[in-house]
């Protein structure tokens, strides 16, 4: 056999089961995260978010509403900026996440990831200080 017919041959076994392999393992599946910050996104976005009292008096003092708090978390452009975070010997870390809320300002907020929910603490954005909220 002529060696460009067993070339051929052979380009035509890797599609071929290059194709059964997408068709039966890769379709339909969404794999999870790589990188880190994306990870810790994943995670606070599958679980239910709680809002501390705190952060409802600074939502307010911002005229604010809970649903800002959600779309930080949902929006896919939000970071989250481990070196302002609290993650280094905690039982539960404390991460803070810069995203924009509905009105399209970019804010940062810190939230607590609490095995089966999402805790909302606080804005750390500088237009929170101006509010005399009480931790």
């Amino acid at each position: 056999m002529p060696f460009a017919r067993r070339l051929a041959l052979f380009i035509f076994g890797i599609l071929l089961g290059s194709v059964f392999v997408y068709a039966i393992l890769i379709r339909g599946r969404s794999f999870p995260a790589w990188l880190p910050s994306d990870r810790v996104m994943e995670a606070l976005r599958e679980n239910p978010i709680q809002i501390s009292a705190r952060l409802r008096c600074e939502l307010e003092c911002l005229k604010l509403e809970n649903q800002d708090v959600a779309s930080i978390l949902a929006d896919e452009e939000a970071d989250v900026l481990f070196e302002e975070s609290d993650i280094r010997g905690k039982e539960k870390p404390e991460y803070v996440i810069e995203g924009k809320v509905r009105s399209g300002k970019k804010m940062k907020m810190k939230f607590r990831s609490e095995g089966l929910s999402t805790r909302a603490i606080a804005i750390t954005s500088p237009e929170a200080s101006s509010c005399n909220c009480k931790p």
